[in-house]
């Protein structure tokens, strides 16, 4: 059966500060580099009071994406969790051909953040292979225990479900994913049909791969969830000095401009937002799949993040 999913995006943050809902245990599978969105979503997992992120996957092959994530998560207090990067990488950046209006940030982020970054300014040698680094975080996590939030394109997730037997784990990719992920979130299609960027945009063959062979539950959340839920504008204004996702904000959209909410709404998903109404639909998927629709207006869900964003940039000001 495949099921449409309509959630609520609503947080008690005094609740589960509290402790009463257990963590999650998050991987991110990001192609930080070509929208700000992406670094907006790193901000959710490092801010959200149950998110363990226990990983960052660069699904784009720039350094200056590896750097910039690097930076994030040092200067969010989260320089425990390892990145992995897409070989083989280059120093590419990015340039709008398409509107001629967006700015690159990624470089910027990682130079001017460096000093909070795992890895040194330019250089990431030290970042894992992707799908070694997958098997690893996977191979220690109890079973069923770790969700993987896609929010790119989906080649990392392509090579890790054909991967073999390693040190890390005598299991196939396949077999590994079966047993150790509980839920992959993807930020991918158009509900119920049309295209979307991340899905044909740079690898098809590896989005058919993985949407047709993936052993477990996935969620899918189309380029219609996230298209007119605005956000960021608040903290390009009100956002204290220094913060790196402010500034990302800026160069890439320019003062007090918003952008869709595309990434962040789908790692707050994968965080928190299974508690929501199901509607079964006929289908004969082995394994449960849906997509995801607001309950709330795209005004309110919007403003969710400026506050979340907000609150977890002033926090870790403090820090």
């Amino acid at each position: 059966m495949s099921v449409l999913w309509t959630f609520r995006v609503a947080l008690s943050l005094a609740l589960l500060a509290f402790g009463q809902i257990p963590k999650t245990k998050l991987i991110i599978d990001t192609d930080l580099f070509s929208d700000v969105d992406d670094a907006a979503a790193l901000l959710v997992a490092c801010g959200h009071p149950i998110a363990a992120p226990i990983g960052v996957m660069i699904n784009y092959p720039s350094i200056y994406s590896a750097l910039a994530a690097s930076s994030i998560l040092g200067y969010y207090c989260s320089s425990d969790v390892p990145v992995g990067l897409k070989r083989p990488y280059s120093n590419e950046t990015f340039f709008d051909t398409w509107s001629y209006r967006l700015g690159e940030y990624a470089s910027k982020v990682a130079y001017n953040w460096r000093h909070n970054a795992l890895m040194p300014w330019g250089d990431v040698s030290s970042a894992w292979d992707p799908v070694e680094l997958y098997r690893k975080l996977l191979s220690e996590a109890d079973d069923h225990s770790v969700t993987i939030a896609s929010i790119g394109f989906l080649d990392n997730l392509a090579e890790l479900l054909s991967s073999p037997g390693d040190i890390y784990s005598p299991l196939s990719g396949h077999d590994l994913v079966k047993a150790k992920v509980e839920e992959l979130v993807i930020m991918g299609g158009a509900y119920p049909c049309g295209y979307e960027y991340n899905f044909y945009g740079n690898n098809a063959p590896a989005t058919a791969l993985v949407v047709n062979n993936w052993p477990g539950p996935m969620t899918f959340s189309g380029s219609e969830l996230g298209a007119t839920v605005y956000s960021g504008a608040r903290l390009t204004v009100e956002g204290p000095v220094g913060d790196p996702v402010k500034a990302a904000y800026r160069w890439y959209t320019g003062y007090n401009m918003s952008r869709s909410s595309w990434d962040p709404l789908t790692v707050l998903y994968a965080i928190e937002g299974r508690d929501g109404r199901n509607e079964w639909l006929p289908g004969n998927s082995l394994y449960p799949q849906k997509y995801l629709k607001l309950q709330m207006s795209e005004t309110q869900a919007g403003d969710f993040l400026d506050d979340f964003y907000l609150d977890t940039a002033t926090r870790a000001a403090r820090k």
